[in-house]
């Protein structure tokens, strides 16, 4: 792998200890020869990673998912820092950075890939999102009424109080709260699950990653908000019928070789006897 000559820290200000873990992380850098900058933005603003090899994300997951679109559109790899709870995208201590960094650094590393997917309204407009889309009735109007098709040809109707597209990576976040599956992160498919359907046999469905998925709101009823990785960014007027595709883009992660994806399952959710976890 090449070296890595340039660094962006996006710091979550509202963690306890955050910007002293930057200023850690940059002067270890710094005397590895490395040209660095701290940006306490949060989404990480557009062009802000342009010409960065490497943004490290110190908070948690949540604050990885602020650098996406930048990272998307540079794309510049990202490394998560978690102050918190062990997560699912941000898998370093403060501690485990600090040790590793100087071999990163030297190229040192590998790099996966997380699929993401895109949401287009009829408006033409279009948010990516790491690990879901979600179409949610949040006005206390009652259940909506959505109809999916797959490739231009019907799945079915729904009359529940929403729905969520995940990707593998997302499948373990509000896709799993509601009874969706777990999927691998390396596996090609996206997660379409009900919230609290009408219809009991209303299931997940698993699509393929080619598919061109389309949503839109059944009569009569309420047209939903959209939001995307926990962030509203449309609102329930005049955006439906909407897309949901992979995007062709994907978001390149560094993580830790030392943390399992299964194994962070098992922690979280307190599978099998402790001696394993």
């Amino acid at each position: 792998m090449n070296a890595i000559q340039s660094i962006t820290f996006a710091v979550n200000r509202t963690k306890p200890g955050a910007e002293a873990a930057a200023r850690f992380l940059a002067g270890i850098a710094e005397c590895e020869g490395v040209a660095t900058k701290v940006s306490t933005d949060y989404p990480l603003p557009p062009q802000t990673l342009d010409g960065q090899d490497l943004c490290i994300a110190i908070g948690g997951d949540g604050t990885l998912l602020g650098v996406l679109d930048a990272a998307l559109d540079s794309g510049t790899a990202v490394l998560g820092v978690n102050l918190g709870k062990l997560g699912f995208l941000a898998t370093y201590t403060q501690e485990e950075a600090g040790q590793r960094l100087p071999a990163l650094i030297q190229g040192d590393y590998k790099i996966t890939e997380r699929s993401v997917l895109q949401c287009t309204t009829s408006k033409g407009e279009s948010v990516c999102g790491l690990n879901d889309v979600v179409l949610k009735e949040t006005e206390g109007r009652g259940l909506i009424r959505l109809q999916v098709f797959s490739n231009g040809n019907p799945v079915s109707e729904y009359h529940c109080d929403g729905l969520i597209f995940a990707t593998p990576t997302g499948s373990t976040a509000y896709n799993l709260s509601a009874g969706g599956p777990i999927i691998g992160p390396r596996v090609s498919a996206i997660a379409m699950t009900p919230i609290c359907p009408h219809t009991l046999g209303n299931r997940s469905v698993i699509f393929d990653n080619s598919s061109e998925i389309s949503v839109t709101s059944g009569e009569p009823g309420p047209c939903p908000r959209i939001t995307i990785d926990g962030r509203t960014r449309f609102g329930p007027d005049g955006n439906f019928p909407i897309k949901i595709t992979v995007a062709e883009k994907r978001l390149r992660l560094m993580q830790n070789p030392d943390h399992s994806h299964f194994a962070i399952v098992r922690d979280k959710l307190d599978w099998g006897d402790p001696a394993i976890r």
